[in-house]
């Protein structure tokens, strides 16, 4: 059965194809990888440290020099939305480079950029007219170079979108290849795909290009958008027969047609000439010193979310993004100990040997983790994926618990939410997530000098937005800064890991070292302040005090103050609540 590329879903009706000379010469596909348990069991023997079975503790992994996208976080700026320093209403890249001091005080350690590319902007630059230029709305190559030279001197890595998919229909070759200019004539599929050379050797095409520009400016890696979709299987009736029909999905909920999730898509994700590319994407960066490369796999099977690990043998993503978190916990009535624990578990359990966990709470794509889940628990969850082993990936303004902003239909800009009009616009636009960012209580929250924004500030800055946070006594940001200092100590780069105590109500993680510290994160999952007794129910052993070394900020009692040393028989969490202590064990 021959293969083709195709179009990622969101465009297919309007005007992009795939660029059908990204087949490779080789063929190996990593599936059937195999899966190492990386965590200890749920059950460890009483009055003994927890089993270490993590693979990101062998002893040669010591002798290794760790990438650096396994010790820092990594902040997504969505460019339109993070800083605005033309006056127009909407944020650019000066914008972005003018708080290159606040990044590195927020000790994140690499800034992915949404995409900044030429694009007529029909989908926010994902429809990208020029891969390698800067779209004017966001300034210029003069003004990126600028942005990653003062952002390495600051210590900063810099994380680009890499849309190899789709492109806009005015892009150049789209263009040409209407005109049926050759070699242009296929570079999107208008029939059955036409090998370059003679003997049948396919040539990389001008994504190769697209990733060496960008490297050679110096950007330290790229996060690939919508990869799944690269390739799929074309009808057999004919090489003009594009309508392969894709089977109804019997284990979804979803009865409308229209929805993308309705099908079963067999036919037009994960085909194995897209593992093929991504491999060659591999060795293309790995030419280049420490550069990273990220997959965008929404995909409901987390068996085919690890096949973009690659193996032990063959190299691929350096991690498919985790969407664990985001897919598991839509709302509150979802949220238990027993569902972090179950969803943490499964990513960790399904990676194969040796790869690095990551955890996402939020991006552009979905609606911000505190109005999903709740502003109270803001501060518990920022712990858990900063603290847990592997990268977290912080959406901006999650570190002041930004919220959902209600958009009207009329400021509506989201191309999903206008297509279903004003009757069901909210039920599926992001634009509620991707508001501008909240630095002040000035006029529109200190984004903009102009006298209106791209999309409405949310109300709530006056109280919420960093000049505040950064004055208070407490406050999600600086927690979050004290989070990303503990980051840098051994126990947090290196430690074992634990679950001593999962109920309902209660999650819990232990990070350590042997015959050093241990730390313990105990999170209030459910909506009602507790008193909690430790030692029932506990797997392990644990001692009769712990000192409190950081609480969420809706937790002011006396008891609990940092520095305090706690009973843990007798432990008082608020609700929503997240305490990081420290044990003597």
């Amino acid at each position: 059965m021959e293969r083709r590329m195709i179009l990622g879903f969101l465009f297919a009706t309007l005007f992009v194809g795939v660029i059908i000379i990204i087949l490779v010469c080789f063929t190996a596909k990593p599936r059937g990888a195999s899966v190492a348990k990386t965590h200890p069991p749920a059950m460890a023997s009483p009055h003994k440290r927890p089993s270490i079975l993590s693979s990101s503790n062998k002893s040669e992994s010591k002798k290794k020099k760790v990438p650096w996208w396994q010790e820092v976080v990594i902040y997504q700026v969505y460019p339109r939305s993070f800083f605005d320093k033309s006056g127009r209403g909407s944020g650019g890249l000066r914008g972005i480079r003018s708080k290159a001091e606040y990044l590195s005080e927020l000790g994140v350690g690499a800034v992915w950029l949404s995409p900044i590319y030429k694009s007529p902007m029909k989908d926010f630059g994902y429809d990208i007219s020029d891969f390698t230029d800067i779209d004017p709305i966001f300034g210029t190559m003069a003004d990126f170079n600028a942005l990653v030279n003062t952002f390495h001197n600051k210590g900063l890595k810099v994380v680009m979108d890499f849309v190899p998919n789709h492109s806009s229909d005015q892009h150049p070759w789209f263009q040409k290849s209407i005109k049926r200019q050759d070699p242009y004539t296929n570079y999107y599929i208008w029939a059955k795909p036409k090998n370059v050379l003679d003997d049948g050797t396919p040539v990389p095409p001008n994504n190769w290009k697209v990733l060496t520009f960008w490297l050679d400016k110096g950007v330290d890696g790229f996060r690939v958008d919508s990869l799944q979709h690269l390739f799929e299987v074309e009808g057999e009736c004919g090489e003009h027969d594009l309508s392969l029909d894709e089977p109804v999905a019997s284990d979804s909920d979803i009865t409308d047609p229209d929805e993308y999730n309705y099908l079963n898509h067999t036919y037009t994700i994960n085909q194995p000439e897209t593992f093929t590319v991504l491999r060659e994407w591999r060795h293309l960066l790995d030419k280049y010193p420490d550069k990273v490369l990220m997959a965008e796999v929404y995909n409901n099977n987390v068996d085919t979310v690890m096949q973009y690990y690659g193996n032990d043998t063959v190299s691929l993503a350096d991690f498919p993004f985790n969407f664990l978190l985001i897919d598991n916990l839509q709302n509150r009535s979802q949220l238990t100990g027993h569902t972090l624990r179950s969803t943490i578990g499964l990513w960790l359990d399904s990676m194969p040997e040796g790869k690095w966990p990551n955890w996402v709470l939020g991006n552009h794509d979905n609606g911000r983790v505190a109005s999903r889940l709740g502003t109270d628990l803001v501060d518990a969850l920022n712990m858990m994926t900063l603290l847990l082993p592997g990268t977290p990936v912080t959406y901006y303004g999650e570190e002041i618990g930004m919220e959902n902003t209600f958009v009207s239909w009329e400021d509506t800009q989201d191309p999903q939410g206008c297509r279903w009009g004003p009757q069901h616009y909210q039920e599926h636009s992001r634009d509620p997530a991707r508001t501008p960012m909240q630095w002040n209580n000035s006029s529109l929250a200190g984004f903009t000098t102009a006298n209106t924004t791209w999309l409405p500030v949310n109300p709530n800055y006056k109280t919420l937005n960093v000049e505040a946070q950064t004055k208070a006594k407490n406050s999600h940001l600086k927690i979050y800064k004290d989070l990303t200092k503990l980051r840098k100590e051994e126990v947090f780069k290196k430690g074992h890991y634990a679950f001593p105590l999962v109920t309902e109500d209660i999650f819990s993680f232990l990070r350590y070292v042997e015959e050093s510290e241990t730390y313990m994160l105990v999170i209030n999952t459910s909506e009602e302040d507790l008193e909690l007794n430790l030692h029932h129910g506990a797997n392990i052993e644990l001692p009769h005090t712990g000192q409190v070394v950081l609480r969420s900020i809706t937790d002011t009692s006396v008891k609990t103050e940092p520095g305090s040393e706690v009973d843990l028989s007798k432990l008082p969490l608020v609700r929503g609540e997240g305490l990081l202590l420290l044990l003597s064990l």
